[in-house]
C-alpha cells in the first residue's frame, strides 16, 4: 500500500462536505454541553481553584489541586488574555477540545486513507464517543483529550512523511504538558514513545533487544501502577488484560521496526519537553509554590489516589478469554509470517474487516448506551490487529500507525484508579484506528490480483456502511441535544445559555439564592463550589476539592473548621444523594471538619436530596419556596378561599407576573393549578432579605409586581384544581406566558 496522493483539485468537495459535518456535529455538541450539569460538581472545583491561583497563586499551599500546574498556568494566561472563570467560558473551552479532538481523528483517518466515508464515521464517532465532555466541563480531562489528539493526528503526518526529529520536537512538549497536567498520563504517553523509539532505534543492538525489554515492561507496568489495588478483583483483571494485550501488539509491530532513532532526535525531545516544564515550573515558582510543595502536588498527592478514591469498572463477559485467545492467535500469526505464509496477513486482514464491524455495532449503540465501556471491555485485546502490517505497505506508514497505537496502548490505563470519564478519555484513539484499519484491509483484498473475489461490491457495501453509521450517529447526538429546547435557563452568575431541566433550574437558583442572601461564607459537602460561583459567596479558604473529606489533611481541615467557627453567618449546603453513593462504595465522609459541620450545624430545608444549613439556633427564612397551608373544610364556605400558597418571593425588577403555576409533579406535563385573578387574591408583606417585615401586608393587584422580597399569600380553593405534592414546580409566568422567576414547594427537611 502506498503513501496517500496528495490533494488534486476535487479534494475541495471532500473537505467541504468535512467541514460541514464538523460544523453540524460541533453544532449539536454545543447543546449537549449547554444542557446538563452534574451534581457531584467537578466543574466547580476546577473552576474555583483555576480563579484562585490566578488571583492569589500559591498553588498545592493554599490552592488546593489534585492536577499538575499546566493547565492552571495555561488558564492564567487565557484569564489575561480575557477569558473569564465562568461556567460558559469553561464550557466553551471544553467544546473547542470535544471538537478539536474530533476533528484532528478524522484528520487521521483522512490523511491515512483519502476515505470520505471513513473520515466522517470518525468524526461522527469521535464526537459521539466524547460525549462524556458535557458531563466534565473544565476538567484537565478535556485538555488531555486534545492533546492525546494532537499527539497521535501530527505525530502520524511527520512520522509519514519521515519527519522523525518534528516528530520527536512535537511528543517532548506534548509529554511535558501532560506530566504537568496530569503525571500518570503524561507518563503513559512518555513510555509509549520511548517503546515505539526503542523499536526504530538506529542502533541494531537496542532494536534486536527491544522487543523482550517491551514485553516484560508490559507486564511488569500495570503491576507496578496498580499495585495499590492489586488485591481487587476488577484491577487483576485490568493488568491482566493490558498485558496480553501488549504482548500482543509487540509482537505484531515488531518486524516494522526500522532504523529511524538516533541521539539527535532523542535530543529534540528532551530539549522540547525541558522547555515546556521550564515554563510552567518556573510560572508556578514564580507565583508563590515552593519546590517541595510543587514536588507534593505533582508527585506524592497523585500517589495517594488509589486509596483515596476509587471507580471500579465491571468487565464484560469473556474479556480474560477474549484477551488469551488474542494472543495465542497473534503468535500463530507470528509463527506463520516467520515461516514466510500469506496466510497470516489473508487472516488479519478478514479479521480486521470483523473488528471494525465489532466497533461499529459498539458505536450504534450510542446515545441508549455509551459505547465507551464496551470498546474498553473488549478493545485493547484486539488493537494488534490494526497494527499489523500487510504486504505492500510502506515503512513509514507502518512506522506512524504503530505509534498511534502504542499511543493508544498507553492511555488505555488512564482510567486507573476511577474507571468513569478517563474511560472515553484514554480510549477514544480505537475509532481512528478501527477507521483506517478497516478501510486498508478492504483495499488490500480489492488490491489482490490473484483473488477470486469481486472486492469493488464488498468494498462499496463497506462505504455506504460507513456512511450509515455517521447519520446514526449524528442522529443520536441531535437526540441527546434535544434537551436543550425543554426546561429553562439557568439565569445564574456566569452560567450564560445554560439550559437544564425546570425543577433542576428551581432548586438551583434557590440555594444559590439563599447563600447570596443568608451567607457570608458558603461551604458544602462534598464540595459543590459552582454554588460559590453563582452566589458570589466565598468560600471558607482556597483549599477547596470535591471529596475535601479525603483528600484534605488535618490542618487543611482545621483552618475551614476555624473560618466557619469565625463567622456566624456561614451556611453549608449538603448533597446526601452523593453523600450515600459514596457511602455505598466504601468512601463515606469522616473526619474532623465532617464532624465539624453535622454539630454545628442543622438544615433550613432539604430539596431533592439538597440540604441548606445554618448554624444551630439560627433563623433563616428560605427565599423562594413556598408551602400549601390549608384551612379546615369545616371551617371555609363551599367555593370560598380555603387554602393558601405562602411564599417568601424575590421576583426579577420591572418584571409582572399574570399567573401562577403549580405543576404537581416536577418535570412532568401533568396538569398544573393555575391561580390567577380569576381564582386567587394575593396578600403581600413586603421584607428585609432576613425576613423581617418592612411595611404592612397589602393586597396586590393582578398582574403582579414586586419591587423587592416580600411574603406572599396567595388565596385560593384548593378543590377548584389539582392539588399540588411536596416538592412541586412553581412558575411565575407573565402577560404572555413567558417564565418570570422559578419557586418550589418545600419538602421536609
Amino acid at each position: 500500500m502506498t503513501e496517500p496522493h496528495p490533494a488534486t483539485g476535487t479534494a475541495g468537495w471532500p473537505t467541504l462536505i468535512a467541514a460541514l459535518a464538523a460544523t453540524a456535529l460541533a453544532t449539536a455538541a454545543g447543546l449537549v454541553m449547554f444542557s446538563a450539569f452534574m451534581y457531584y460538581d467537578d466543574e466547580g472545583y476546577v473552576l474555583m481553584s483555576l480563579r484562585s491561583f490566578a488571583e492569589h497563586g500559591g498553588l498545592y499551599r493554599d490552592v488546593f489541586s489534585q492536577y499538575g500546574p499546566f493547565p492552571y498556568v495555561l488558564h492564567a494566561a487565557l484569564h489575561k488574555l480575557g477569558v473569564p472563570f465562568t461556567h460558559a467560558a469553561g464550557r466553551l473551552l471544553t467544546l473547542a477540545a470535544w471538537s478539536g479532538a474530533a476533528i484532528l481523528a478524522a484528520a487521521l483517518v483522512r490523511h491515512a486513507t483519502r476515505s470520505l466515508p471513513a473520515t466522517l464515521a470518525s468524526l461522527a464517532a469521535t464526537f459521539a464517543y466524547l460525549w462524556i465532555m458535557a458531563s466534565e466541563p473544565s476538567h484537565p480531562g478535556g485538555l488531555i483529550t486534545l492533546i492525546t489528539a494532537i499527539m497521535a493526528a501530527a505525530g502520524y503526518w511527520l512520522l509519514a512523511r519521515g519527519r522523525v526529529a518534528g516528530w520527536a520536537i512535537l511528543t517532548g512538549a506534548a509529554v511535558a504538558s501532560l506530566v504537568l497536567t496530569k503525571i500518570n498520563v503524561g507518563g503513559l504517553a512518555g513510555l509509549s514513545a520511548a517503546a515505539w523509539m526503542l523499536l526504530h532505534a538506529r542502533n541494531p543492538t537496542i532494536r534486536r533487544w527491544a522487543p523482550g525489554l517491551l514485553i516484560a515492561g508490559m507486564v511488569a507496568l500495570p503491576l507496578a501502577l496498580m499495585r495499590p489495588l492489586l488485591e481487587t478483583g476488577w484491577v487483576q483483571t485490568y493488568a491482566l488484560i493490558f498485558g496480553l494485550s501488549g504482548i500482543s501488539i509487540v509482537l505484531a509491530v515488531r518486524p516494522a521496526g526500522t532504523p529511524r532513532v538516533g541521539r539527535q532526535a532523542v535530543s529534540w525531545g528532551v530539549g522540547a519537553g525541558a522547555a515546556i516544564a521550564a515554563l510552567v515550573v518556573g510560572t508556578t515558582l514564580a507565583r508563590g509554590t515552593t519546590l517541595a510543595e510543587l514536588i507534593h502536588g505533582i508527585l506524592i498527592r497523585p500517589l495517594q489516589q488509589p486509596t483515596s478514591f476509587s471507580l471500579r469498572y465491571l468487565w464484560p463477559p469473556g474479556t480474560i478469554v477474549a484477551a488469551f485467545g488474542s494472543l495465542l492467535l497473534c503468535v500463530t500469526c507470528s509463527v506463520f509470517r516467520h515461516r514466510g505464509s500469506r496466510t497470516a496477513d489473508r487472516l488479519v486482514a478478514g479479521l480486521r474487516l470483523a473488528a471494525g464491524v465489532g466497533v461499529a455495532t459498539a458505536m450504534i449503540q450510542f446515545p441508549a448506551l455509551s459505547p465507551d465501556r464496551l470498546l474498553f471491555g473488549y478493545g485493547a485485546p484486539a488493537l494488534w490487529l490494526f497494527l499489523w502490517p500487510l504486504p505492500s505497505e510502506t515503512p513509514p506508514l507502518v512506522s506512524a500507525r504503530a505509534w498511534v497505537g502504542l499511543l493508544l496502548l498507553g492511555q488505555f490505563l488512564h482510567a486507573f484508579p476511577v474507571a468513569g470519564s478517563q474511560i472515553a478519555w484514554g480510549t477514544f484513539l480505537i475509532l481512528p484506528l478501527a477507521a483506517i484499519g478497516t478501510i486498508q484491509a478492504a483495499q488490500w483484498f480489492a488490491g489482490r490480483d490473484s483473488s477470486p473475489v469481486p472486492w469493488h461490491l464488498p468494498f462499496a457495501a463497506l462505504n455506504v456502511g460507513l456512511v450509515l453509521v455517521t447519520l446514526w450517529l449524528g442522529f443520536g447526538l441531535t437526540q441527546v441535544a434535544a434537551r436543550y429546547r425543554e426546561g429553562s435557563d439557568l439565569d445564574l452568575r456566569g452560567a450564560g445559555p445554560l439550559r437544564l431541566p425546570s425543577d433542576s433550574v428551581a432548586l438551583y437558583r434557590i440555594l444559590s439564592l439563599n447563600a447570596e442572601a443568608h451567607g457570608a461564607i458558603l461551604f458544602s459537602e462534598p464540595g459543590m463550589f459552582s454554588f460559590n460561583l453563582w452566589s458570589n459567596v466565598r468560600t471558607p479558604t482556597l483549599g477547596n476539592v470535591t471529596h475535601w473529606f479525603s483528600l484534605l489533611n488535618r490542618s487543611e481541615q482545621q483552618r475551614i473548621i476555624d473560618v466557619l467557627e469565625a463567622e456566624p453567618r456561614a451556611c453549608v449546603i449538603v448533597q446526601r444523594t452523593h453523600i450515600e453513593f459514596l457511602r455505598q462504595r466504601g468512601f463515606a465522609p469522616a473526619g474532623a471538619l465532617h464532624d465539624y459541620i453535622a454539630s454545628h450545624f442543622s438544615p433550613v430545608f432539604s430539596l431533592d436530596g439538597f440540604e441548606f444549613c445554618v448554624r444551630n439556633g439560627r433563623e433563616v427564612s428560605p427565599l423562594m419556596l413556598g408551602a400549601m397551608r390549608i384551612q379546615r373544610d369545616d371551617v371555609a364556605a363551599p367555593g370560598q378561599a380555603n387554602t393558601r400558597l405562602e411564599l417568601r418571593a424575590l421576583l426579577p425588577p420591572g418584571r409582572t407576573v399574570a399567573r401562577i403555576e403549580v405543576l404537581s409533579v416536577p418535570g412532568s406535563s401533568g396538569e398544573a393549578l393555575v391561580l390567577d385573578e380569576a381564582n386567587a387574591r394575593v396578600e403581600a408583606t413586603p421584607t428585609d432579605f432576613a425576613g423581617r417585615p418592612v411595611a404592612a401586608p397589602q393586597n396586590l393587584p393582578w398582574p403582579l409586581r414586586l419591587d423587592g422580597p416580600a411574603t406572599l399569600h396567595v388565596h385560593f380553593d384548593r378543590h377548584a384544581g389539582p392539588r399540588p405534592i411536596a416538592g412541586a414546580l412553581i412558575t411565575f409566568r407573565g402577560p404572555e406566558g413567558e417564565e418570570v422567576a422559578l419557586a418550589r414547594l418545600k419538602q421536609e427537611p
